[in-house]
């Protein structure tokens, strides 16, 4: 888990943004690196694992999008578990610890960690939510249990 940790950490510190040191603060704070993560990933350091799963998966596959979104986006979008088990609203709960925290985030960057599980057309327009919600379910296995080899 040390290793998990560091690595995040050592990611975030890379960003070049308003509000990191208070996000770092919150992670390093918050039960981030020592909660599950509910439904999948169930262990003790499940979200931070998850998370930095995701943000591997977005890194092989995210072509064009910058690398501060990619960390952004992964790395971030499950925040809210940090505070609520209720699945239906992390996302809105992750915008809220973000905002909370003075961190900037760009609107591509909003849009996808709010509906990183929106389905609906209109969240196919934002690449950086469609990559996002990819990686998500390659860590989750929900991507190989609907498409399964």
């Amino acid at each position: 888990m040390d290793n998990i940790k560091e690595r995040i950490i050592s990611i975030v510190r890379s960003l070049d943004r308003p509000g990191k040191a208070a996000i770092l603060n919150y992670l390093e704070q918050s039960n981030y690196f020592t909660c599950p993560c509910y439904g999948h990933h169930k262990e003790r350091g499940g979200l931070a694992r998850h998370s930095l799963e995701v943000y591997e998966h977005m890194r092989k596959f995210a072509s064009g999008i910058p690398t501060d979104s990619m960390i952004v986006a992964a790395l971030f979008h499950d925040l809210g578990k940090t505070r609520s088990s209720d699945w239906r609203k992390h996302g809105v709960h992750s915008l809220e610890i973000l905002d909370t925290c003075g961190f900037e985030l760009t609107p591509d960057e909003r849009f996808a960690i709010g509906k990183h599980h929106d389905t609906s057309l209109t969240s196919y327009a934002c690449f950086l939510r469609v990559i996002l919600s990819w990686g998500d379910c390659d860590s989750t296995g929900r991507w190989k249990r609907k498409h399964p080899q």
